[in-house]
């Protein structure tokens, strides 16, 4: 897969919740061979500028290689993702990608479960995307703090079943989205995960339950980590697997569920 820099142009940034953010630019050549679970590597200021000096990983929210769009689901949280939102119309932003490994349906498999937490549900959104031209049932489960970190529902596949959970209540379960994994194991026969470390580690606690009780399942996580390069070679974003040390930007960012330690911090 060719990785390429390309400058892409803004065609439009809505808020989407009061933290959230959609932005769909176009970018042809990273559109044309961009998978689900891959990711940019943005340069978020303007290219005579050295602030923020470190390019942002964004993974692709969704993707049409036919009009050559990608768009990206997208938490302000800094300087680098504040910048972004704010770009208008016509803007170029400079990007790197397709980057990273991706997520691919099981052979065989029917029925998915796909779980974000947050912005993690960011890559989940463009696999959803492609569940029903693959024969595939999908669930997507979400989880935030509250209700502004969920996703709308306009934003996801019609094609697939949208639950929500909140820690606070406010909307869908009040909870966490580990806790809605259960009753949906046994229909389950393939899993997708992304979020923050503390909500892989926990499916991963749930995944080994339900493993032993009910079956193992093929699960997969999509890890978040702070990058530099994004091409393998700072080693800034390693994380302990049992098969050695792995490279998010390289070796993942998705990865099989059952071989990652979590015995690491990119805090």
């Amino acid at each position: 897969m060719n990785v390429l820099q390309e400058s892409a142009r803004v065609i439009r940034t809505e808020r989407i919740t009061e933290r959230l953010w959609w932005s769909e630019l176009e970018a042809p050549g990273i559109a044309s061979s961009a998978r689900p679970g891959q990711f940019a590597h943005v340069l978020c200021a303007e290219r005579s500028s050295l602030d923020p000096l470190l390019r942002r990983p964004l993974s692709f929210s969704r993707v049409n290689a036919t009009t050559g769009q990608i768009a990206f689901l997208i938490d302000a949280v800094g300087r680098g993702t504040d910048w972004l939102v704010h770009q208008t119309p016509g803007t170029e932003v400079d990007l790197i990608g397709p980057l990273g490994t991706w997520f691919e349906w099981q052979p065989g498999a029917e029925n998915a479960l796909l779980i974000g937490g947050g912005i993690g549900l960011a890559p989940l959104l463009v696999l959803a995307d492609t569940a029903g031209d693959n024969g595939v049932n999908a669930q997507v489960l979400c989880g935030a703090r509250d209700a502004q970190g969920l996703t709308p529902p306009l934003w996801i596949a019609d094609t697939v079943t949208y639950v929500v959970a909140t820690d606070d209540g406010s909307r869908g379960y009040s909870g966490h989205v580990t806790d809605l994994v259960a009753d949906r194991w046994a229909w389950a026969d393939q899993v997708f995960a992304c979020g923050p470390t503390a909500m892989l580690a926990t499916m991963s606690h749930v995944i080994s339950t339900l493993s032993t009780q009910i079956g193992r399942r093929p699960s997969f996580a999509s890890l978040e980590a702070r990058m530099g390069c994004a091409m393998g070679v700072c080693y800034s974003c390693v994380v302990r697997t049992s098969c050695g040390v792995k490279r998010v930007c390289k070796e993942g960012p998705v990865l099989p569920h059952d071989i990652i330690s979590w015995d690491w911090t990119h805090d």
